[in-house]
């Protein structure tokens, strides 16, 4: 069948066009119409989504890798130790009361720059957890296959992951709702894995994801966030941490997971 005049130069431009924009979209910089049009692209070009998921590949592999050096635990001794060298030095009485209040003061700065590495720590850790969430989101989305069992029947999502995960969970009856389940897929954090499922509202694609909460223990409890130009929602119901995480409007967002929380 012979290929229609100008249709060959329209494909490349639409490529030239994508491939600029393929670190914005992965980023979830591009405006909302933007995120659907690649995302329509990527379905019908191999070479894009591709470079899409190479893209994030990348990404991910660079955060692992930030994220695995750690201060030895003998440089905070040492800092304590340096600390505590006024009050162990012998001297006498009378110069250990001048000296002490030096002292005092250096240890409570100390504690307090040890209180704020731990919290700006703390804060850094739960913004890379929530990044990893929608690295996975947008990945999925620019895949060819975002999902691997095809279904809006709850009855047959559910089973699929039996012996996938290391644990089971409900699914909502969502007839009569504006969400429709699209399927599901294996998703990974901290090398276990957990179910990503991905519901359709309208023109938009909301990820729901279930771990065991200790592999997503970064994320702050009952943490409300925006992860760029996503909602992302997350809670614990026992020992599952589900995070929900899309580009819809808060209240529609707010919407799914209530849903979610009433078949726990």
């Amino acid at each position: 069948m012979p290929v229609p005049p100008g249709s060959e130069d329209k494909a490349m431009a639409d490529c030239n066009h994508w491939q600029e924009r393929i670190a914005a979209y992965a980023d979830a910089e591009l405006p909302p119409a933007e995120m659907d049009g690649f995302r329509l692209h990527a379905q019908q070009c191999t070479a894009c989504s591709s470079a899409a998921l190479a893209f994030m590949e990348s990404k991910q592999a660079i955060r692992r890798a930030g994220n695995r050096f750690a201060a030895p635990a003998a440089l905070r001794a040492r800092v304590l130790q340096n600390a505590r060298g006024d009050e162990e030095a012998p001297a006498p009485s009378r110069v250990r009361l001048v000296r002490w209040p030096q002292w005092a003061m250096a240890a409570a700065a100390l504690l307090l720059v040890s209180a704020g590495l731990f919290f700006v720590a703390n804060r850094r850790q739960q913004t890379q957890a929530l990044l990893e969430f929608a690295d996975l989101h947008v990945a999925a989305l620019a895949s060819t296959h975002p999902v691997e069992v095809i279904s809006t029947d709850r009855h047959t999502v559910k089973p699929w992951f039996q012996g996938r995960i290391p644990f089971s969970f409900d699914l909502p009856e969502l007839q009569g709702s504006p969400f429709t389940l699209v399927g599901g897929r294996i998703a990974y954090i901290h090398g276990e894995p957990g179910a990503h499922l991905i519901f359709a509202y309208q023109r938009h694609f909301i990820s729901a994801f279930i771990f065991r909460d200790a592999a997503a223990a970064a994320l702050a409890r009952n943490s409300l966030s925006k992860a760029s130009t996503f909602q992302l929602r997350t809670w614990t119901s026992g020992p599952l941490r589900y995070v929900v995480i899309g580009d819809a409007a808060a209240p529609t967002i707010d919407q799914l997971c209530d849903l979610l929380r009433h078949t726990l």
